[in-house]
């Protein structure tokens, strides 16, 4: 009996070691995924704010164990995207670059600026800041650009603005045409800001829907507010020196830019309201120059 029982353990022991083998690059994949240095990501809740694209240029990495910088970078996006002030997780170590990897996406100023585009107004930040450790932790702390008092006041004079509009029974493209023209009809481009001597907080929509003065990113923010409540797909995108909305209308992307339609300045025209990209590079190539291989959509 004993030597049936060793045979058949035998037996046994060679299954489990010809499956472990024939299966060895998923089971690795497994423990990679959920055995990261003994550690896994605690995940929080998301805001109210988290934005599910169903076309975007950053895929959800809903584990957030990286094993690529494509997936570092995605991580970052969710951090933001979720809303979230604070985030922990770990680097593998199969991934050997990975914190090298991870300080060169941290301290990118224009990668992260680029990513913030992707995310509602009040989840994008101010300044993030992360620090890594030897044993492969990363914590990553954010700053976000609006507060919650400020929210909340945005918030209410948004709902009495489109009140007013009465957007009842209106097409998309109506909706967004009268939410821009009323930002452009109550707010003026702060030209003080350029010489940063400005008292109004018009980098953000608090400046162009309360205070009535804003620049770009004023501008930019503000509509994409308006759009999100009106459930309208939208990100921002971004030059150098500019920033502006981008908008899918009819299943097409296509680009808003409420700053260059303030004709309360000589610079601007009535002329950048939902239009291709072709038509934007034939009316200003310059400070519309935007990275084509990053904003996806925009092309």
């Amino acid at each position: 009996m004993r030597r049936i029982k060793n045979i058949l353990f035998t037996i046994v022991m060679m299954a489990i070691v010809l499956l472990v083998y024939t299966n060895a690059e998923e089971i690795s994949s497994v423990v990679k995924k959920y055995l990261v240095n003994g550690n896994q990501p605690i995940l929080k809740e998301n805001n109210e704010y988290k934005r599910n694209f169903q076309y975007v240029a950053f895929s959800y990495d809903e584990d957030y164990v990286p094993i690529n910088k494509d997936d570092i970078i995605n991580i970052y996006f969710n951090i933001l995207n979720n809303g979230w002030d604070s985030f922990t997780f770990y680097c593998p170590y199969e991934y050997k670059t990975c914190l090298h990897d991870v300080e060169t996406v941290a301290f990118d100023n224009e990668l992260l600026s680029k990513i913030n585009n992707y995310v509602h107004p009040y989840n994008s930040f101010f300044n993030m800041n992360t620090k890594v450790s030897s044993s492969g932790e990363v914590n990553v702390e954010v700053v976000h650009k609006y507060k919650d008092d400020k929210i909340n006041e945005i918030n209410s004079k948004v709902e009495s603005i489109l009140d007013t509009l009465d957007l009842k029974d209106k097409d998309n493209r109506k909706k967004i045409e009268l939410v821009h023209d009323y930002i452009i009809k109550n707010s003026k481009y702060d030209t003080s800001a350029t010489n940063g001597e400005t008292i109004f907080d018009s980098n953000s929509a608090y400046g162009n829907l309360i205070e009535g003065y804003g620049v770009c990113s004023g501008y930019s923010d503000s509509m994409s507010i308006f759009l999100d409540i009106l459930d309208i797909p939208n990100l921002k995108v971004s030059s150098e020196n500019h920033i502006w909305n981008l908008v899918l209308v009819d299943d097409e992307w296509l680009h808003l830019d409420l700053t260059w339609d303030d004709t309360d300045n000589e610079k601007y025209s009535n002329n950048y309201f939902l239009i291709t990209k072709e038509k934007l590079f034939k009316l200003d190539s310059k400070e519309h120059n935007f990275d084509e291989e990053f904003f996806l959509e925009a092309i």
